[in-house]
Order: structure tokens, then C-alpha cells, then sequence
């Protein structure tokens, strides 16, 4: 089981981190506030987080500087020196690194992907397995709007005075696996939840199941616009997706800097996904906009 003391340790650790993003960052000094040695505590984090220390603190820099190069005019120095880096040039490179291309380009596509934001403990749920990773990290992407073909029902979701969900969804993925033998082995089915309001059906919201931009005649289609998300991983059995899900909109959403709207909520799966195994992993995309 988790050690209460060692979460409380690495909290500590984070918050700190946070604070002093823009100031020289030492593992020894990390260390030291942990009371690990820094062997121990290197060790402990990784545990913790699924990350080292330095590859957390260099991609929360970077970014906080793709987000600055998006909502503000700065000049790509600036920006660096403001970031915690030394100069343009080595913050250029390690921007490269990260997102696969330039500040400049990043700042012309406007855009926001491959953001990283701060770590976050999330107490497991009581009928949850315990994981070593205790500390949830979202991702923010931006993606282009694709079309859907695939199959769909009206559901009751969890939130939903009666809930059918538990029982409609696996159904409607049992009944696309019978027909998927004419897809691409290698091309992987997602579910689209719409949450756009259905006057027809008031309590209801539309689960689709299908593949991107796979046309077939056995199967509807829909259009998915345009949108930015907010990304959650989920480890563990499929019951997780929704105290994730959970989590974000009542612990995390109200102090981020963004809104949850309407949309088309997606979710990802691994490949092999195995709703009963606690070593699934998938991840369960949420539309947002910045407040």
C-alpha cells in the first residue's frame, strides 16, 4: 500500500518545484527538503511519478513557455529567460526536442499540444488497486477534426438519474468487434461520447464506437470538430476511466486555468486493452477552452 508520510514527502517536494520554476532547480538541494538521500529520493519519485526529476522540471518549463508563446507577444528570449532557461539558444533546442519544432513555428500554428501540467496526488479510490504512481499528470492537445464511422446508441451516464451505461457500452463494442473484420488489424477503434444537448433525448447522450476516417458501408459516420482537449491517463480496469474522469471535473478542472465545455469527449485505448487487468492503460480526452 502507499506510505501516507512518503506522498506527503514528494507533495512537499512538487510544490516547491512549482514555486521556483523559473530559478536553478538541484536534485541535491530536492533532496535534501525531502530528508532522502538523493539516491533514495530520485528513486522514490520515479516511483511515484513515472518520471525523473529533471524531465519533469524541463518539460513544465517548456510548457509554460509554449503556453506563453501562444497568449502573449513576448520575444522568444524572454520568454526563455522568464522560462528558467539561459539562453535562447539552449531553450530553442530543448523546445525542438519536446514538441518536434520550433518556438516560432509553435507560436505561427497557435495551437496548443503536448502541454504538461503539474503533477497532481489523486487519493485512489477505496475499491481501487493501489498503483505506484500516485500522481496524475494532464496533458493539454489540440486536435483536427475527423470523421467517425462506426456504430452508436443513446446512453445514461454515470451522472444520469438512472445510469444504463455499465451495460449498453460493452455492448456496443462487442457488436463493432463482430463487424471490424473488414478493418486494418493495425487501425485502433475509439468512443466518442457526445455531450452536446439532445433535446429529443434530455437524459441521454450519444456513445459511438468506430474508427478515424475508416469509411465503410456496415457503418454510420459523424464529423468531430475541431477541438482542444484536456488529457487524463487511466491505468488499471476500466472502472478507473470513470473515478478519473471524476477526479479531473471536481478536483482539478475548478483551479486550472481552463473551462470544461460541450463537445465530444474521446477515449483512447492501448492496444490489447483488457477492461479487467490492472496494467490497462488508456486515456480519456476532455474538451476545454482557456478561462
Amino acid at each position: 500500500m502507499t506510505n501516507p508520510d512518503r506522498l506527503t514527502r514528494i507533495e512537499k517536494v512538487l510544490d516547491y518545484i512549482h514555486e521556483h520554476l523559473d530559478e536553478p532547480i538541484h536534485v541535491l538541494n530536492l533532496a535534501e527538503k525531502s530528508c532522502w538521500s538523493r539516491w533514495q529520493f530520485q528513486r522514490v519519485f520515479g516511483q511515484a511519478t513515472g518520471l525523473t526529476v529533471a524531465q519533469y522540471i524541463r518539460e513544465l518549463r517548456l510548457s509554460n513557455a509554449a503556453e506563453l508563446l501562444l497568449s502573449s507577444k513576448d520575444r522568444h528570449v524572454d520568454i526563455a529567460i522568464q522560462c528558467g532557461f539561459d539562453s535562447e539558444i539552449s531553450f530553442s533546442r530543448a523546445f525542438k526536442q519536446m514538441f518536434n519544432c520550433t518556438p516560432g513555428h509553435y507560436r505561427q500554428q497557435g495551437k496548443r499540444y503536448g502541454l504538461r501540467t503539474p503533477l497532481q496526488y489523486r487519493k485512489p479510490h477505496t475499491a481501487q488497486i493501489d498503483t505506484p504512481k500516485a500522481f496524475t499528470q494532464i496533458r493539454l492537445e489540440s486536435r483536427d477534426d475527423f470523421q467517425l464511422h462506426g456504430i452508436n446508441d443513446w446512453i445514461r451516464g454515470p451522472f444520469s438519474s438512472a445510469p444504463d451505461f455499465i451495460e449498453r457500452v460493452p455492448r456496443l463494442w462487442k457488436q463493432l468487434e463482430k463487424q471490424a473484420h473488414h478493418i486494418d488489424s493495425h487501425t485502433r477503434p475509439i468512443g466518442v461520447v457526445d455531450t452536446n444537448d439532445h433535446p429529443q433525448h434530455p437524459d441521454q447522450m450519444r456513445y459511438w464506437v468506430g474508427y478515424v476516417n475508416q469509411p465503410n458501408k456496415h457503418f454510420d459516420s459523424m464529423q468531430i470538430p475541431a477541438q482542444e482537449y484536456a488529457v487524463i491517463p487511466v491505468h488499471g480496469k476500466v472502472v478507473a476511466i470513470e473515478q478519473a474522469v471524476e477526479w479531473f471535473i471536481y478536483q482539478w478542472l475548478p483551479d486550472s486555468n481552463y473551462l470544461g465545455v460541450q463537445g465530444y469527449e474521446l477515449e483512447i485505448y492501448e492496444p490489447n486493452y483488457d477492461p479487467d487487468s490492472s496494467h490497462s492503460y488508456m486515456e480519456y480526452w476532455l474538451p476545454i477552452k482557456p478561462r
